[in-house]
């Protein structure tokens, strides 16, 4: 008879010892377990501990240790192993069609833009490089009465958003394939979540075996991670709407945008939920390019 609390800890355990990298929404090996754990025994993510003293069910133990052995012999990430992820306060359906939602624009997105958008709900945010659609739905969750274009151009990892689309059933949202931005009509856009490829060559070397798990068109951005940069901040310049904004992830390819735009104004945000190179950028500023 095994409880709750013994599971978890063999579990914690286990990826403690095999030194798993917890980079996809899970700060350390104890969060990792508890939702393995939770996941096993088919029950709520945010289940409390008046569970810890109960017996777990045999063929929750059994589910555990596959889950437990994908995790630490294939070093999958957690949410392509029980097929959820969380984002802000959605879940998601996940698998590797797209990038484990982990996104620190979410924090930009649940405090309204605030206080860089001058105005009350965006009528039209686009969610580019969407992937498995989190951030844009997330987005069409707090702003319903925004229109909300969830965009990519790998049709495998937008079906994996109509899926999460279909689940969530947000009214103002629609998928659409396209490359980048060239479909979106000039100035009506007042939002663009830009999430990217910006992985650089010498970062994409050095993953952890976990991300190789995730589709490499979602990371890699050759040498300097701006591959697509450069398109995205032309095309942001002619699709924005006057008051538009752009908020763009870069990560550790910060750096190289700014060394390849000196003079281009970019306000850099610190993150309440932690996260790095996000920045923004006004339409009034793209239009120095």
């Amino acid at each position: 008879m095994t409880t709750f609390r013994e599971a978890l800890e063999n579990t914690e355990f286990a990826l403690r010892g095999a030194g798993v990298f917890c980079g996809h929404g899970y700060a350390d090996s104890h969060d990792e377990a508890v939702a393995l754990v939770l996941a096993a025994a088919e029950l709520d993510p945010l289940s409390g501990t008046e569970i810890l003293d109960r017996t777990v069910a045999p063929d929750s133990l059994k589910r555990l240790a596959e889950y437990t052995s994908l995790r630490v012999n294939e070093r999958l990430p957690v949410a392509y192993i029980t097929g959820r992820g969380a984002l802000g306060d959605l879940t998601f359906h996940c698998d590797p069609r797209a990038l484990v939602p982990r996104s620190p624009l979410m924090t930009v997105i649940v405090g309204d833009y605030q206080p860089w958008y001058r105005g009350r709900q965006p009528p039209r945010i686009v969610d580019l490089c969407c992937g498995g659609g989190s951030l844009g739905l997330l987005a069409a969750h707090h702003a319903p009465a925004s229109e909300v274009l969830l965009l990519d151009l790998d049709a495998d990892a937008l079906e994996l958003a109509r899926l999460n689309l279909n689940e969530h059933a947000f009214p103002n949202a629609r998928c659409v394939q396209g490359d980048l931005l060239t479909f979106v009509a000039p100035d009506t856009v007042d939002i663009i979540l830009a999430n990217p490829p910006y992985v650089d060559a010498e970062d994409m070397a050095a993953l952890p075996q976990e991300y190789r798990h995730e589709p490499r068109i979602a990371l890699a951005a050759g040498e300097d991670g701006l591959d697509l940069i450069h398109r995205i901040l032309m095309q942001s310049k002619a699709v924005l709407a006057p008051q538009g904004l752009l908020f763009l992830e870069v990560g550790n390819s910060a750096a190289a945008l700014l060394d390849a735009y000196p003079n281009l104004p970019m306000i850099w945000l610190d993150l309440e939920h932690g996260g790095h190179g996000v920045c923004v950028m006004a339409k009034e500023d793209l239009n120095l390019l």
